[in-house]
């Protein structure tokens, strides 16, 4: 769908949702601005999406718009009035989409077939014989993950399927899906992974298997920045008396210098400076970098070991959180010389930066904080990473206020 008519498309639809729901001229036109850069930053009208990823996408926007609307205005949000002015947008943006790709077939999924065998050539016969699939073979690539994608620009399609034994390694399947399409797996006949196959994930008898996507992909994934930086503002807010007496106590109990800051590595292996509150005597910047158990049983004193068993230490990295460094919930962040130890050490330990870092995560629910085992905390932070919802996370959040509660960390 083309550009523009997106963006008019977005504009109705705010201009008609604002109209039904008896808000000003004025609001009319700040909250369908605000509308188009919200739409334009959530990539809303990114091809592929599902309809449902794309009304999460859209309600998304529709509420992120008339917050900014009742902002810029100065009035304040009446909740009902807003979550209805939202839904009704959403509710007409998909209708909208829905209607169009109706009337240009652009409901049509345009598929790459990787690997030019007599297995791949069959079905790409079958699907072309069988509109109804609304699957169109647009070409054929090679094994090679550089021809596949070159194939996927030339092409402009949003789907690849291996068809048949293919020497798709991680790095191939991850190159390909950083092109932004779905994959799909059509194992040849005789193949053992034929008897897992659900009967409902064939095709004219060929099954097909998709590939679980990046969690950046998934419906709801916008939402995860958004509850961030809610629940960091939020509790910034309401923990700032906590946070002043643990900042008054530690630098009564150990001097100037309250908040201590180290470099560690977040998503995609970027570094940032991290935050926390100091519980630990002066030590030199090289010993913080590279020793794993540093100035242990070496607090200031009651008040640092109080901060560190309980963790509100760390309630500086709310700031971190709203800074875009980190997020609530995710891999936590190491210091770069562990990281690169542990990378070479330790399998699939440089997959957990995949998702940005958090300040409490899967593993660390599961009791894996401080010297406990890193294969461990792999494991369960690339579980993590490849099982994400909205759902997870708050999962996660609410064991370690538990946690933290019953001062056993998190």
């Amino acid at each position: 769908m083309p550009t523009v008519l997106r963006l008019l498309g977005v504009s109705a639809c705010m201009v008609a949702a604002m109209t039904i729901w008896g808000s000003p001229d004025v609001d009319v036109v700040v909250a369908t601005l605000a509308a188009l850069v919200a739409y334009g930053f959530s990539g809303a009208g990114r091809p592929g999406l599902t309809i449902w990823a794309a009304a999460s996408r859209h309600l998304c926007v529709g509420l992120i718009s008339l917050a900014a609307e009742a902002t810029v205005m100065g009035r304040p949000v009446d909740g009902d009035t807003w979550l209805a002015a939202g839904a009704t947008y959403a509710l007409l943006a998909c209708l909208a989409m829905g209607l169009l790709r109706a009337a240009t077939g652009r409901g049509r999924r345009r598929a790459v077939i990787a690997g030019s065998s007599e297995h791949g050539r069959r079905l790409a016969r079958e699907l072309f014989d069988h509109p109804q699939y609304r699957i169109v073979p647009v070409g054929f690539a090679g094994d090679s993950a550089g021809a596949c994608a070159r194939a996927i620009r030339r092409s402009h399609a949003d789907l690849v399927i291996l068809a048949g034994r293919l020497p798709a390694s991680r790095s191939w399947l991850e190159q390909v899906a950083g092109t932004g399409c779905r994959i799909l797996y059509a194992p040849v006949p005789g193949d053992p992974i034929l008897d897992f196959v659900p009967v409902e994930r064939h095709i004219r008898g060929f099954p097909l298997l998709a590939l679980t996507p990046p969690a950046q992909r998934r419906p709801y994934w916008g939402i995860k920045r958004v509850l961030d930086v809610a629940v960091a503002l939020s509790a910034l807010v309401l923990a700032a008396p906590v946070l002043a007496l643990c900042l008054l106590g530690a630098r009564l109990e150990g001097g100037p210098g309250v908040l201590f800051r180290q470099r560690r590595i977040g998503q995609d292996g970027r570094s940032f400076e991290l935050l926390k509150i100091r519980t630990l005597t002066a030590t030199t910047a090289h010993d913080a970098a590279t020793q794993w158990k540093v100035g242990r049983g070496r607090f200031t004193g009651p008040v640092g070991e109080f901060l560190r068993k309980t963790s509100l230490d760390e309630l500086p990295q709310l700031w971190n959180v709203l800074k875009g460094d980190m997020s609530i919930v995710g891999p936590r962040p190491e210091r770069p010389f562990f990281v690169h130890q542990f990378s070479q050490k330790v399998a699939h330990y440089d997959r957990r930066h995949r998702l940005p870092v958090g300040i409490t995560g899967w593993a660390q629910v599961h009791g894996l904080r401080g010297d406990t085992s890193i294969e461990d905390r792999a494991r369960f932070d690339n579980h993590y990473i490849e099982t994400w919802s909205i759902g997870l996370d708050l999962k996660i959040i609410i064991r370690t206020i538990v946690c933290v509660l019953r001062l056993g960390g998190a």
